[in-house]
């Protein structure tokens, strides 16, 4: 009998260890086989998209500011002058400018497409003297086709656009182009200091 239970305690034992090293063996293989089937549900549960991306390249745009009427002058005012200061940029109707003055113009050229404009709301005039003085322009935007067109040249608000175009005023026509004239407006001055006031209007354009 004492034989027999040492007997049976060592075949269970020995049963044991067997058997845990197959377990473990197929823990194992369990485990790989989740790990596999898992990254086949990851690819499965992956989903792909594109979009096209695309540019188009035009002709170079460039803006120059004409070679005569190359300044935004207001001519000589008075240091106390009752009303705005008008200079038009249709150059048909100034008020309270001096004699001589002067609309300036840019002329654009590139493609045949829409361009955008943008340019300062507002200009700050400075005399520059020992005792500083300042005066504030609003500028005054036309634009036209033609280069001959000024006075009938319609508004060209700041952020909007206009389209390049052949010229026919030469024969042959050359690059699209488009032309702005600026002019603009002071308030009334009233006792004003003396000098010579300065400025400098921005302008920009881009294509669309």
């Amino acid at each position: 009998m004492f034989k027999a239970k040492k007997n049976s305690k060592f075949s269970f034992t020995y049963y044991f260890k067997k058997n845990n090293k197959q377990m473990k063996t197929i823990f194992k293989s369990i485990l790989t086989l989740c790990m596999v089937a898992g990254l086949g549900l990851a690819a499965n549960a992956q989903k792909t998209a594109s979009a096209t991306a695309s540019a188009e390249v035009l002709a170079n745009l460039t803006i120059t500011l004409d070679g005569t009427q190359d300044e935004i002058a207001f001519g000589t005012l008075s240091a106390s002058t009752t009303g705005a200061v008008v200079l038009d940029a249709n150059g048909s109707t100034n008020a309270n400018t001096g004699t001589v003055v002067n609309v300036a113009r840019f002329n654009l050229a590139g493609a045949a497409a829409s361009v955008t404009v943008s340019y300062d709301a507002t200009v700050t005039l400075s005399n520059g003297g020992s005792t500083p003085a300042t005066m504030t322009m609003t500028p005054e935007v036309v634009g036209a086709a033609l280069s001959t067109a000024q006075a009938a040249a319609t508004a060209v608000a700041s952020g909007s656009q206009v389209t390049l175009a052949d010229n026919p005023d030469t024969t042959p026509a050359f690059d699209p182009v488009y032309f702005l004239w600026v002019g603009g407006t002071i308030p009334a001055l009233t006792g004003q200091a003396t000098g010579t006031y300065t400025g400098t209007f921005n302008i920009d354009v881009e294509y669309n």
